[in-house]
């Protein structure tokens, strides 16, 4: 069993993360912009490329940057995308487990991922 641990930004909702672009959905500026990111955060952590296999458990501890409401499942399209683009993953069809927890807030936001090959 193998478990990662690790910080990554405060993704956009899925609200921001697409766009109707000619009557398909594309992955908006923003969206893109957050891939390139979290690819910068794995490759500090030494995790690019990791390409894991197999079944994945994962939890997600979002650190909100403000005091108002979010919904606790608009975040995870923007993160997942990211994970798989940075090849620390195949897919994130491979998660059989989520686990989403909200903490306090946290300047500027960001997310605990923690990750474990079951």
């Amino acid at each position: 069993m193998s478990d990662y641990k690790f910080i990554l930004p405060w993704p956009p909702s899925i609200n921001g993360y697409w766009r109707t672009f000619r009557n398909r959905q594309i992955i908006s500026k923003r969206g893109r912009d957050y891939r390139a990111l979290v690819d910068k955060y794995m490759q500090s952590y030494q995790l690019t490329n990791e390409a894991l296999t197999g079944r994945l458990s994962v939890k997600l501890t979002y650190e909100p940057p403000t005091k108002r409401k979010y919904d606790i499942d608009n975040f995870c399209k923007g993160i997942f995308d990211g994970l798989t683009h940075a090849k620390f993953w195949e897919d994130d069809e491979q998660v059989d487990r989520l686990v989403i927890e909200k903490s306090e807030k946290r300047k500027g936001g960001n997310v605990i991922v923690e990750v474990t090959v079951i």
